[in-house]
């Protein structure tokens, strides 16, 4: 447990000037969001239908067979070519949008040509937001991106196209998509809103060195934590916010990027101890979200109704139960092989042994939980 220590004054200049950059930040990138999710959205949209025109198709077969496998191919090159694994959603919006708006995802597409689709959607997301530069400093690799070029790229369809088919697709997806190619995704949100939960000196001070340093790992491992959960997350089948799905609710955004990363936040926060992340910290994150979302609201770009931060909606709920039910506990209790040293010190396994997992959410027996937390409104058998 933590030792007394005298709360931060959170009306101070620094702290409220700090919170309110961050507040902006998370309100610009939800109006962006309605910009792709809502055709012409404008602050002179006083109310969302319900289902908007842009939502009003089921998703064609062939992808709602495929998603979750081309998901899976994407995955793999962009590890291969040790990109950031953010472009991976960035390459399913410019498929979902473009089998959505062209005339030849509503009417029928062969194998081959969804297959190009989507590779040509890759490609496009790899040039604009891939980059050579190095990789960040928790990166396991510290070397220098792998650089790619079209003809290497076509040699993974293993023979099936040739760049030509590739830059024709690629003219095509472009002006289908209006050259609207930079989404927010679901990284993108959750990058801000790890920004929204407050460092130890904003909750404490004086803080010796030993707490200081396991609530700093407590951070670190909700970092982790929230950012494998989000990945889990996107590769759910249904889960897309242009098309209507078995997981669609009466509001576009409860599958929209935003939805999808508060969810997993706030799941990620109920899977670890009350000790390691603060009730404190945990309310403050949440006042956080909901300022931002009132600026929004303030704006009339969208009524109240529409959004979604707020732990208590049923939305966000079946979104955070949807997750656990394809969240393996194995990845935080499986031991760790004793002839890997550099998985000895997984945060995971770190934070286990510190007691900062909620065994709650990985033990069959749940009756010995944490205290009520404003993150875990879950229902009734998980608390």
């Amino acid at each position: 447990m933590l030792p007394p220590a005298s709360p931060v004054m959170e009306t101070s200049a620094s702290f409220c000037c700090k919170e309110d950059e961050l507040c902006n930040q998370l309100a610009g990138i939800l109006r962006c969001e309605l910009s792709y999710l809502i055709p012409d959205a404008s602050p002179t949209t006083e109310r969302i239908p319900k289902i908007p025109s842009m939502t009003k198709n089921d998703a064609p077969s062939i992808h709602t067979r495929w998603r979750p496998v081309i998901f899976e191919w994407f995955y793999k090159i962009i590890d291969h070519f040790l990109l950031e694994r953010g472009i991976v959603a960035i390459a399913m919006d410019y498929l979902d949008r473009f089998l959505l708006i062209h005339p030849s995802g509503n009417s029928g597409i062969s194998q081959k040509m969804y297959q190009l689709i989507a590779m040509t959607s890759l490609y496009i997301a790899m040039k604009l937001h891939g980059g050579n530069d190095r990789g960040d400093e928790t990166a396991r690799w510290k070397i220098k991106r792998r650089t790619f070029c079209l003809k290497g790229f076509v040699k993974l369809s293993r023979g099936q196209f040739v760049p030509e088919d590739v830059l024709s697709m690629e003219t095509l997806i472009l002006k289908t998509l209006a050259w609207k190619m930079n989404p927010v995704t679901v990284s993108c949100f959750l990058d801000s809103l790890l920004m929204l939960i407050p460092r130890p000196h904003e909750l404490f001070e004086n803080l010796d060195s030993r707490t200081l340093k396991r609530l700093k790992l407590a951070q670190h491992v909700l970092h982790n934590l929230a950012r494998y959960l989000v990945e889990l997350a996107i590769c759910i089948p249904g889960i897309s916010p242009y098309f209507v799905t078995e997981h669609s609710g009466q509001y576009v955004n409860q599958l929209a990027p935003s939805s999808v990363s508060y969810a997993s936040m706030l799941l990620a926060l109920d899977m670890m101890t009350v000790s390691a992340i603060p009730l404190r910290a945990r309310h403050i994150f949440l006042d956080r979200c909901a300022n931002a979302q009132n600026r929004v609201v303030h704006d009339k770009v969208v009524d109240y109704e529409y959004m979604r931060f707020n732990p208590d909606r049923m939305e966000i709920q079946q979104l955070k139960n949807l997750i656990l039910e394809y969240f393996s506990p194995s990845l935080l209790l499986c031991p760790i092989p004793a002839n890997d040293p550099e998985l000895q010190f997984h945060p995971f396994k770190v934070a286990k042994a510190a007691g900062m997992l909620n065994m709650k959410f990985f033990q069959e027996s749940k009756s010995e939980g944490q205290p009520q937390s404003p993150t875990s409104p879950l229902d009734g058998n998980l608390l």
